[in-house]
């Protein structure tokens, strides 16, 4: 292209500066949500995973946890994987040392081969190398970049220090660089797994498999030989009938990104929608002005430029537009992403990973000038089509029929757009709603809660036991409390524990084993303190002790499907297996409460069994305060109270229970808030195309208003027709834009919740409002049809 293009270009733009300025800040619209949810998808989902070769990397029997022994096994007869590690994520520790106080930490557990499985590098000193695992050589840690810098404040002398965990004496041996994550589960430090063949510890499932292929093999071959080695493991471990029907190798990244995988492709659509009406809206108003441009395309035409030549003209245009919006939506991108990635919710991987690189300037960049390029192709066309026949007519600025039936496609396409986002946003929003009416089973205003990372020293219960109930004197006699309890974990956490449990008198038939139903231990006056229902029986009192006969409460769900009803439960007796005693516990049902979802909102209550405390086994407690006011209050007095007892003991995660439970619905509430706020800039941009439209036709046609006006018109009823053609846009635009958002919808399904994906509600609202806002987006510029002076018209015509 000549630079006298280029310049004629840049002047055409700079005589029309409230043009470009409006061009540029809708592209920067659509090119700015585009980079910053394009960033977070890139980041999470289609970036490699940062470990050696990751496509060879597989997650085996994915979302299942598994034994040690079963680790060696499939190292052993899976010739498909060079190597099997194990990694037991979520265990919360208690780190101490004597710079500070205690500190609770999430660790994981890992073989001492995952490192080298992943080929992983540690920043400071090294990662676990083998034989760590083996008894008396298993007490040294590896360090998360975020745990070394705030509890270490970066000091490289770390390696070689001892530090407590859990009471126990761990040398640090390295320190991991910032963002590394396995499995996307987000950890402040490692130690070995234990490994101890023959052991109770080794036929324990608590550990989760990642495996490497060999070369040339894939997911699929591993996963064919996992399965052919199902009832090998079977008959060699005594695994019932049912154990590894899903037994399966998936790959790594899959496993990593799939839970929310749904939702982040639902935005990325979103917000390519979003781009993509911010270019059919640059298309309308450059297709309007264009009108009003229709004198200059002639005279370059009548002085011998040719079609090409001017559509190549106004493409120039139309690219440096698309470019300066790109570049504007980037920086504010680059401005807007971190106060969007720290709405992201903990639960999301790979977090540290979200950046705009290269990649992500380069792709927006492309798409946003290729988009409004081809969306101004038609405008350009039809500007550059009707040659010298303006410099002819009697009144120059007369449009062409065919821009103004472009125009009309242009903006009903804008409004069937704005229905396919407002689709999908009033969806979400009905699902938030929807979350927020559920009843969880208990009450969790009024309820102060925190944990007590234990260490060691409080791990049996001749210690654990005194110690809860020091702490328990201490929080109930500080104002305002009304009752203390505890549980191993909190309803709404994810966390469940589960074992096999079976009514006593009805033995399981051979060759099957009993179901799993989720295990609770509580302690103290826990279901007074969260206000669950006892709907049956007695709960459990201080005479449930260890040397009392097994006690057990079950919820409504388990009482129904062993028993018929919670009062035909009580009394009865059901056998647990393990649970803290050898082989299998009988204990006699006491009581049944009522169902509390515990894994979320979005899921329905399990059946569960509790048992107290006292007669299972001591594990770090959750305690739960139900006080009169403002539980927030309580909190420095409530940690004075534990640290009077032990100092040593961290206390964590201290807030009233509203605001721990608040965070569960941090994923739906985010992507509703995006789609809401992605829906309304495309309301906003259907309302700027309308508004535009009927602008330029009120313009084009003042001299026929004027004419009407004489001949006994009312300025109402021009105003009006004026309104009803707007309208007639609109309408045919949500008669194409429901049925769309309807078919997209349907994608939507893994995300919403207590909604159809075609919820009447929603989709009879969302016509209305779209023809309620069209009627108002018309309204203004149609109010200046009535307003054309008659007088001035004629006499115009006269003249």
């Amino acid at each position: 292209m000549p630079a006298i293009d280029l310049r004629q270009a840049v002047r055409a733009l700079v005589r029309r500066p409230a043009f470009a300025v409006t061009a540029v800040a809708l592209v920067a619209l659509g090119a700015g949500a585009n980079a910053a949810v394009f960033a977070v998808v890139r980041g999470v989902l289609l970036r490699p995973l940062p470990f050696t070769q990751p496509d060879r990397l597989v997650a085996v029997w994915p979302r299942a946890f598994v034994a040690n022994q079963d680790l060696t096994f499939w190292r052993t007869h899976v010739t498909s994987l060079e190597h099997v590690a194990g990694i037991a994520p979520g265990w919360l520790m208690a780190l101490t040392d004597d710079d500070g106080e205690p500190l609770r930490v999430t660790g994981a557990r890992v073989t001492d081969s995952l490192f080298g499985l992943l080929g992983a590098a540690p920043a400071l000193g090294r990662t676990l190398a083998e034989g760590d695992g083996a008894a008396g050589r298993d007490r040294v840690a590896v360090l998360s970049d975020g745990l070394w810098r705030r509890r270490f404040g970066a000091d490289p002398g770390v390696v070689g220090r001892q530090v407590r965990i859990d009471g126990v004496e761990h040398a640090v041996v390295g320190v991991m660089p910032p963002g590394f994550e396995m499995l996307g589960l987000r950890t402040d430090l490692w130690v070995p797994l234990w490994s101890q063949p023959g052991t109770p510890e080794d036929r324990t499932s608590f550990a989760m498999a990642v495996g490497r292929l060999r070369p040339g093999a894939t997911a699929a071959s591993a996963s064919r030989e996992l399965a052919a080695l199902r009832q090998d493991m079977q008959r060699a471990f005594g695994y019932d009938a049912d154990w590894g029907r899903t037994l399966r190798a998936e790959a790594l990244g899959d496993v990593t990104s799939g839970p929310v995988r749904t939702a982040l492709l639902v935005l990325l659509a979103a917000v390519g929608v979003v781009l993509l009406l911010a270019a059919t809206n640059l298309a309308t108003l450059t297709l309007g002005r264009s009108i009003e441009r229709s004198h200059e395309v002639a005279v370059r035409t009548a002085v011998g430029a040719s079609r090409g030549r001017v559509v190549a003209q106004l493409l120039l245009e139309q690219g440096l537009l698309a470019v300066a919006g790109a570049l504007v939506g980037l920086g504010l991108a680059r401005l807007l992403l971190p106060a969007l990635v720290r709405r992201i919710p903990p639960d999301v991987p790979r977090q540290a990973e979200i950046a705009l690189d290269g990649t992500v300037f380069a792709a927006v960049l492309g798409a946003t000038t290729v988009l409004t390029a081809v969306a101004a192709l038609v405008p350009a066309l039809l500007a550059a089509r009707s040659g010298v026949q303006p410099l002819l007519a009697q009144r120059q600025g007369t449009a062409a029929t065919g821009r103004q039936r472009a125009l009309g496609v242009l903006v009903a396409a804008q409004v069937a757009l704005a229905a396919v986002l407002g689709g999908g946003a009033g969806l979400m929003l009905r699902s938030m709603w929807r979350l927020q009416q559920v009843d969880p089973g208990f009450e969790p205003s009024g309820v102060l809660a925190f944990r007590l990372q234990t260490t060691a020293t409080y791990r049996a219960l001749s210690t654990g036991l005194p110690y809860y109930a020091r702490i328990g004197e201490r929080l109930a006699a500080l104002p305002g409390v009304r009752a203390v309890g505890a549980a191993a974990h909190l309803p709404l956490g994810g966390y469940a524990w589960t074992i096999p449990v079976r009514r006593a008198d009805r033995p399981v038939p051979p060759g099957t084993s009993p179901p799993a139903v989720g295990w609770r231990f509580v302690w103290g006056d826990y279901f007074q303190a969260m206000r669950i229902p006892l709907l049956a029986g007695r709960l459990f009192t201080t005479a449930d002790t260890t040397t009392a006969a097994p006690v057990a409460i079950l919820n409504e769900r388990l009482a129904r499907t062993l028993f018929g009803s919670p009062a035909a439960a009580v009394g009865q007796r059901v056998a647990q297996q393990g649970g803290g005693r050898s082989g299998e516990t009988v204990a006699d049902v006491v009581g049944v409460v009522g169902d509390v979802r515990h894994e979320a909102l979005d899921t329905p209550p399990a059946s569960e069994i509790f048992r107290p405390l006292e007669q299972t086994f001591m594990f770090p407690m959750q305690i739960v305060l139900r006080v009169d006011g403002d539980p927030a209050a309580l909190a420095g007095p409530v940690r004075q109270a534990a640290y009077a007892v032990d100092a040593t003991v961290p206390v964590a995660d201290l807030q009233p229970l509203p605001a721990m439970l608040s965070g569960t619905l941090g994923r739906p509430r985010l992507i509703a808030w995006l789609l809401g706020v992605f829906a309304t800039a495309g309301l906003a941009l259907c309302v700027i195309g309308l508004y535009g439209l009927v602008a330029v036709r009120v313009r084009q046609r003042q001299r026929e208003f004027g004419i009407r006006l004489a001949l006994g018109a009312t300025p109402a009823s021009l105003a009006a027709a004026t309104v009803a053609q707007g309208l007639v846009l609109a309408g045919i635009g949500v008669l194409v834009g429901v049925p769309a958002a309807l078919g997209l919808t349907r994608f939507m399904r893994g995300v919403i919740y207590g909604v159809s994906a075609s919820d009447p509600l929603t989709f009879v609202a969302l016509p209305l409002v779209l023809v309620f806002v069209a009627a108002l987006a018309c309204y203004v510029p149609a109010r200046r049809a009535g307003r054309v002076d008659p007088v001035r018209v004629l006499a115009g015509d006269a003249g």
